[in-house]
C-alpha cells in the first residue's frame, strides 16, 4: 500500500481527518473528563458535607 502524501501544510491525514480535527476531538474529551472527575468530586463532598455538619446551603441538588 502506497502511503499517503502529506497536506498542504506539511501534515499527515490522521484518517479522513485534518489532524487539528483530531487534537481538538481530544482536547475536547479530555476536558469533558475533567469536567466528570470534578462534577464527582463536588457531588461526594456535599454528600460528606452533609453528613458531618447536616442542613446548610446544598452544593449539589438532585
Amino acid at each position: 500500500m502506497k502511503p499517503r502524501e502529506p497536506l498542504s501544510d506539511g501534515f499527515d491525514p490522521i484518517g479522513p481527518f485534518h489532524p487539528y480535527v483530531v487534537m481538538g476531538a481530544v482536547l475536547l474529551l479530555d476536558v469533558l473528563a475533567i469536567l466528570l472527575v470534578l462534577s464527582v468530586l463536588t457531588y461526594a463532598g456535599d454528600r460528606i458535607e452533609d453528613m458531618i455538619w447536616p442542613g446548610g446551603k446544598e452544593w449539589v441538588d438532585l
